[in-house]
């Protein structure tokens, strides 16, 4: 069966072939796009040298390749999951999510505002995502060979089966980033939660996929308040969430609300709101130190030893007859310059890069809440922690991919956010059938999957929190014979 997502991506490679020969035509022969030619137009310094520092590890071409692959399957709507569908617009799939990503291409290429990601994080064991691909011990050790390591020690098997812990969780999480980035708006973003364990591999792995030019910052999550006293040197008390934007340069960060408590106009200033300001600089050169005449008592005013007026002499005269420079009628007075609010660039202060007010625990509270009798999922990350980052990078008609759904944090953190009657955001959250221990509470609470909980999550917190578009569409990825 032909797979539709791949023809959209043939026909959008096409589409831009089309555009780029209509702007520069003499770089194709017989309508091909001659490679020699593009290198002589652009210089050869504008393509990537791969000889260059990079991250490689075993299988990276078969990872690539794994996104690039066709997938002959479809989304199959699942009637009986389904939680009042006709009035949502949200979506849950059931499935592996380097299927899903490829399926959701054709109804919402360029269409997803935030990806969110909360992979499984590498702590040495098996996790669930293997892809097919099986690491040989002899392959991996022939593939070390090419830099000159072997069997030689107890310290470099180690260091080997370290390789191989890494090689494999760096297999899983490729593919699925390069698919991500074909569902972004333009506008969009990408947030990851990471730990200690792979956190720079990652970052160089997204430099890889979205440009090392839109990374736009990493937050440091303090989950915990309380230190391990049974760590071994460090007790790590947090996390990192790191944010990359498709096109940094369209990106919309908006922000925490300035404090202008201070701001007043007992003037009545036309201008409007003020605050005195500092009228002089710590750098500068000897032009920026000429004196100032009090128009009203004739007194001269400079600057400070190793300081500088903040503005030109030109501004003295022009800011004397607005208002903004007010000079005292009594001599020994300074003279006020006003920042007047409405001069400030944005409203909005940077956010910190630290998050220190939202306990990990808030998380499990939270589904403790919903499940009394026993919490089925543990680490849940806390709601109000989703809604910060989300309420940064969305607008209220936004739509929201979960690509690692695990207890469907993030569809409860959207509903929380709906209860503002003019919010309409979505999600789809994705989550592979993955069995639950038989020792588990989930299973003891009767639930035999993942994605079993995270569906009967979001019902219960869309009953909790009755809100509009609280249903969700449920759909089951399934195979061609």
């Amino acid at each position: 069966m032909t797979n539709k997502s791949s023809l959209l991506s043939s026909y959008k490679k096409q589409r831009q072939l089309r555009e780029l020969k209509a702007i520069l035509p003499e770089l194709f022969e017989g309508g091909v796009l001659d490679i020699q030619k593009l290198k002589a137009f652009v210089g050869e310094d504008a393509f990537i040298d791969h000889t260059n520092y990079e991250l490689s590890w075993y299988d990276k071409k078969l990872a690539l390749d794994s996104a690039k692959a066709n997938c002959d399957a479809e989304l199959v709507f699942v009637k009986e999951k389904s939680i009042l569908p006709k009035n949502s617009e949200n979506r849950f799939i059931e499935g592996d999510n380097l299927d899903a990503l490829k399926l959701l291409r054709k109804d919402y290429q360029e269409k997803i505002k935030l990806i969110y990601i909360d992979p499984p994080y590498n702590t040495g064991k098996n996790f669930a995502f293997s892809d097919n691909y099986h690491l040989a011990e002899d392959d991996y050790l022939e593939y070390l060979n090419q830099f000159n390591i072997g069997r030689v020690d107890e310290l470099t098997q180690h260091k080997i089966e370290s390789g191989e812990i890494h090689t494999q969780w760096l297999n899983m999480i490729f593919p699925r980033l390069i698919l991500t980035k074909d569902l972004l708006t333009d506008d969009g973003a990408v947030v990851i939660s990471i730990d200690e364990s792979e956190k720079n591999n990652l970052q160089l792995i997204c430099n890889e996929v979205y440009g090392e030019e839109n990374f736009v910052g990493c937050f440091i999550w303090e989950n915990r308040s309380i230190s391990n006293d049974s760590a071994n040197l460090f007790s790590t008390i947090h996390e990192y969430i790191l944010v990359y934007a498709k096109d940094k340069s369209k990106l919309k960060f908006k922000g925490e609300e300035k404090d202008f408590s201070n701001y007043s106009n007992p003037d009545h200033d036309e201008n409007g709101d003020w605050i005195p300001d500092n009228p002089t600089a710590a750098s500068g050169n000897e032009n920026a130190r000429f004196p100032i005449v009090n128009p009203n008592t004739q007194e001269e005013y400079l600057p400070p030893n190793g300081r500088y007026w903040a503005f030109s002499k030109a501004r003295v005269e022009e800011w004397t007859k607005s208002g903004k420079m007010v000079f005292p009628k009594e001599k020994g007075k300074r003279f006020l310059l006003k920042k007047y609010r409405n001069e400030l660039r944005s409203e909005k202060k940077p956010l910190s890069s630290i998050i220190t007010d939202i306990p990990g625990l808030r998380g499990t509270k939270e589904l403790k809440d919903l499940y009394p009798e026993e919490i089925p999922f543990k680490h849940p990350k806390p709601t109000d922690l989703l809604i910060f980052l989300f309420d940064q990078l969305m607008d209220k008609e936004d739509i929201v991919l979960d690509i690692f759904a695990g207890s469907a944090s993030t569809a409860h953190a959207i509903y929380k956010m709906n209860f503002s009657p003019d919010s309409n955001r979505r999600f789809i959250c994705i989550q592979k059938n993955e069995k639950l221990a038989v020792n588990s509470a989930g299973y003891k609470l009767g639930f035999s999957f993942i994605s079993d909980i995270a569906i009967d999550r979001i019902e219960r917190a869309g009953k909790l929190q009755s809100v509009n578009n609280s249903g969700v569409n449920y759909f089951k990825i399934e195979y061609s014979e």
